[in-house]
């Protein structure tokens, strides 16, 4: 069986590269020209890569920081 020390380092290896690819979606929305505006156009191409960087950041954050943080307090 695997030790936990590697697990915990795995699933936090998991998780940043999550976070980068969420970053590197809102990146690739930007680089897009989208200097016209058009009738009929939405926000949406914009906001669901921000909101899915968002989630992936307070993810790594609820999976990382806050199991140290009660780990500290118990101890």
């Amino acid at each position: 069986m695997m030790s936990r020390k590697f697990i915990k380092i795995l699933c936090i290896v998991l998780a940043i590269l999550m976070a980068l690819s969420g970053i590197a979606v809102i990146f690739s929305t930007f680089a897009v020209d989208g200097g016209t505006v058009r009738t009929g156009d939405n926000d949406f191409d914009t906001i669901i890569p921000i909101a899915v960087a968002i989630v992936a950041v307070v993810a790594v954050i609820i999976c990382v920081l806050i199991p140290k943080l009660k780990k500290k307090d118990s101890d």
